[in-house]
């Protein structure tokens, strides 16, 4: 799956809806599910300035050759592990 995007004028909010627009409906429910317990936990929520701040370290260590990026196929088989595991 490829979207062509203008991530220069995408918000991370914009980022974040196309992504959960593109999943199937048991993903997006399975998110949602994870949402609420981390609402109802009281999950710490990092500032914005702190989100864009660990954004730029993963890119400068992506580039540095650091952290190395993981292909979507692994990704989406990882995603599906971990969402059947909620299944049960």
């Amino acid at each position: 799956m490829q979207t062509i995007v203008n991530y220069q004028d995408m918000s991370a909010v914009d980022a974040l809806w196309t992504l959960y627009k593109q999943q199937s409906r048991r993903v997006r429910e399975a998110f949602r599910s994870r949402i609420a317990q981390e609402e109802a936990k009281g999950a710490v929520c990092i500032s914005e300035t702190e989100a864009k701040a660990l954004t730029l370290k993963r890119g400068r260590d992506i580039k540095a050759g650091r952290t190395k990026l993981i292909s979507h196929d692994k990704v989406m088989h990882e995603m599906e592990q971990m969402l059947s595991s909620y299944e049960n």
